[in-house]
């Protein structure tokens, strides 16, 4: 294995860790605010798209919702650059 191929893969992983970290982190404080509003240890669908609603529109969202859309991005052109080298 060459050493470019490890450093795409160990970027990958970074690039990964940091997306998967920053993903679970909103959902949990979707479902944690679900489960104030609702007042249910349970919180069902409808309260679920309304925090994801929330998330996607409001502005004490932004830099958490702009990071989680620069780690995708950040993804997609790994895959992209690993697609260009012929992985």
């Amino acid at each position: 294995m060459s050493a470019t191929r490890i450093l795409m893969l160990a970027l990958g992983a970074v690039i990964f860790a940091a997306w998967a970290y920053n993903m679970f982190r909103v959902l949990f404080l979707l479902r944690k605010r679900a489960e104030a509003e609702s007042g249910r240890p349970f919180p069902g669908p409808g309260q679920a798209l309304r925090q994801w609603g929330r998330f996607f529109r409001g502005p004490e969202d932004k830099p958490l919702r702009q990071r989680l859309t620069g780690l995708t991005m950040g993804l997609l052109a790994w895959l992209v650059g690993l697609a260009w080298m012929g992985e």
